[in-house]
């Protein structure tokens, strides 16, 4: 067991990183605890593009999403972090309402005859997490891989704890009001497209986005199921659907396809609470939002910690 620290936080996806180097810059010594290592998580899985969906309420997420914007387009600067700022078209139909994130949103969207277009932080999570991870490391953080049966077992590690756990709060804090939405992706072989493309206007959402030598093809939102194998039937749909909105994707050279289990909830919890061993900060339920919404929830789950 690692030596005890200031903080725990409990999670090793994008929420759990994001906080721990927010409590390292604050002060604090931290260690993470965490069934599985960054690459094994549901953020590993995920397109990573600066896009706020399946989260609520409305004001804060709008708040967190613009905290995250600002922190992402900074890194953006550094090649070593994976992130960069990649144009992207949200198509809409005709006579069909912009989302309502997009009012004061950081991004300066112009509407335009396809849609809506503007410029937005994408994070190749190949390289992002692993880039989180290290910085962590380099200074003093520790991780330590194991699954936390109660929540009170991460007392062990440090006096205070910041829950990161994404779907596995659900067991964790007995919290039913999570749901997980499971979202399938198809890795291609990079090529060339003026923008990443969006269209949440369908039963399934249809995006493509370039990162790198790959591109990120989807996808589904597909709430209860749990499925984590990939399913034949949901790949040639997202193919199709993706082809039909840019031709150019008609021919791609299909790599992978990968399967990751969203934390939904109605609404996305960050509050502190009180144990009898002592303080717990609650940080999951981003829903399709981890990336958008991470420096921002890791700023105010910090804020909120309070030793018992």
């Amino acid at each position: 067991m690692p030596e005890r620290a200031d903080v725990v936080v409990c999670g090793a996806g994008v929420a759990g990183l994001s906080t721990a180097l927010t409590l390292q810059q604050r002060g604090h010594r931290v260690v993470i605890v965490a069934r599985d290592l960054p690459a094994a998580t549901t953020s590993a899985v995920a397109a990573a593009i600066w896009y706020p969906y399946l989260a609520s309420p409305r004001e804060r997420v709008r708040y967190w999403s613009s905290v995250t914007y600002a922190r992402l387009r900074e890194l953006a600067s550094d090649p070593a972090t994976g992130v960069c700022m990649q144009p992207t078209v949200e198509l809409l139909p005709p006579g069909h309402a912009a989302p309502d994130w997009l009012d004061d949103s950081p991004c300066e969207a112009v509407r335009t005859d396809e849609g809506v277009r503007c410029t937005v932080p994408v994070c190749d999570t190949r390289r992002y997490l692993p880039w989180l991870l290290q910085r962590f490391r380099d200074g003093g953080g520790v991780l330590h891989q194991q699954k936390l049966t109660r929540l009170d077992d991460a007392f062990a590690f440090a006096r205070a704890v910041i829950n990161c756990t994404g779907l596995g709060a659900r067991e964790l804090c007995a919290d039913d009001a999570l749901v997980a939405v499971r979202g399938q992706v198809v890795i291609a072989r990079g090529m060339a497209l003026p923008h990443a493309l969006i269209d949440d206007t369908g039963e399934q959402p249809v995006y493509a986005v370039p990162r790198g030598d790959e591109l990120v093809l989807g996808g589904t939102a597909q709430h209860g199921d749990e499925r984590t194998v990939a399913d034949a039937a949901d790949t040639v749909r997202i193919l199709a659907d993706c082809a039909a909105r840019q031709p150019a994707l008609r021919d791609v050279a299909v790599v992978s396809v990968r399967v990751g289990l969203r934390p939904f909830r109605s609404a996305v919890r960050v509050e502190r609470e009180q144990h009898a061993r002592g303080v717990v900060v609650h940080n999951y339920g981003h829903g399709g939002s981890g990336f958008t919404l991470s420096w921002g929830c890791a700023s105010d789950a910090a804020s909120m910690l309070r030793y018992a």
